[in-house]
């Protein structure tokens, strides 16, 4: 099973997180609307619980905590947040659920008490900074959150040209450990870490993948690598979406909206370079968020009401399998 958070209001056709079933032949089930919600553009699970958590992406946001009863949401827990929350990410000890708000540049770290509710108030970090880029980096936006084995946690800030390493102390207090300062301009958005420790960045505003290497555990850390979000050279506007690594960690697949493609990235020189091999048309417009299972790549397409299914074959590429599914304004899309 699968959960999708959608935009919705005035800013798409959803309802809230929708459910979703997986055929043994790949293609996806018609969505079942689990629990109405304000736009849940982005969710996460309880890695050791049956609980799910979703951002309220508002000027005045917030953040969701809701028991999954027979499929369907029951809410257990709200918090407020900073302003245009965009990113969930939960530690995988289950303790914390860290939150990236875009708008006012914050990320917090949120205690998880026993049931998977929240627990007490927030450790809040405040973002400095900007970069050159003027209607998009005039202060500090953070953007996503990834978990390094160490423990560290690793943020983006879009606004800053930066990615921020935080540790959580024994007081559950979110604390700076380091920052790591990426080419003017590039705007990261989403990282991933591989299985080689490398920590790969996609950037929004410049359409390129970084390659950051620890030096000093994953306080410290080093630009290794650039190279194109796209096989391709874009034309007009293309702001990337995701990055997720593929089985085995032998690809990387990013998302292009504007250009509408994923893209398969060949891992080279033991995970310190990206090469990209292949754009693939994702049937849709604006595809944001993507989930590989295995075999299978799932992208929500948000501005054609879409989520298009790929099997992925031995050399990496993506192929449609099937039509697109309608969907309405799907964000992002992530396994029960």
């Amino acid at each position: 099973m699968f959960w999708v958070g959608t935009y919705t209001g005035e800013a798409g056709a959803g309802e809230g997180v929708y459910r979703m079933r997986r055929r043994p032949g790949g293609a996806l089930e018609a969505p079942v609307l689990a629990g109405a919600a304000v736009n849940p553009s982005y969710l996460a699970t309880h890695p050791g619980k049956d609980v799910l958590y979703a951002v309220r992406e508002e000027e005045s946001g917030g953040i969701l905590a809701y028991a999954v009863v027979d499929g369907r949401l029951r809410e257990i827990g709200r918090r407020g947040a900073g302003s245009l929350p965009c990113h969930l990410s939960v530690s995988p000890d289950g303790r914390y659920l860290l939150v990236a708000d875009y708008g006012s540049g914050t990320v917090r770290a949120v205690r998880l008490g026993p049931d998977g509710g929240f627990s007490g108030d927030p450790s809040v970090a405040e973002g400095h900074g900007r970069g050159p880029v003027p209607d998009r980096q005039e202060g500090p936006h953070a953007h996503a959150t990834a978990h390094a084995p160490d423990g560290t946690v690793l943020s983006t800030d879009l606004g800053a040209d930066l990615v921020r390493s935080f540790r959580i102390g024994g007081d559950g207090a979110l604390r700076l450990v380091g920052e790591t300062p990426v080419p003017p301009g590039r705007g990261p958005r989403h990282l991933v870490v591989h299985p080689s420790g490398h920590v790969y960045v996609v950037t929004e505003l410049a359409a390129t993948t970084l390659v950051l290497r620890p030096v000093n555990g994953y306080a410290g850390l080093e630009l290794v690598a650039e190279s194109p979000a796209m096989a391709e050279p874009p034309g007009g506007d293309t702001p990337c979406g995701a990055i997720k690594l593929g089985p085995g960690g032998r690809f990387v697949y990013t998302s292009t909206r504007g250009a509408d493609v994923v893209t398969a990235h060949r891992v080279l020189d033991g995970g310190a370079a990206l090469e990209p091999v292949a754009d693939v048309e994702t049937g849709g417009r604006w595809p944001r968020d993507l989930h590989v299972d295995g075999e299978w790549m799932h992208v929500a397409n948000q501005l054609s009401d879409t989520i298009t299914t790929f099997r992925l074959g031995g050399d990496g590429v993506p192929v449609p399998s099937g039509a697109p599914l309608d969907v309405p304004a799907p964000v992002c899309v992530i396994p029960a």
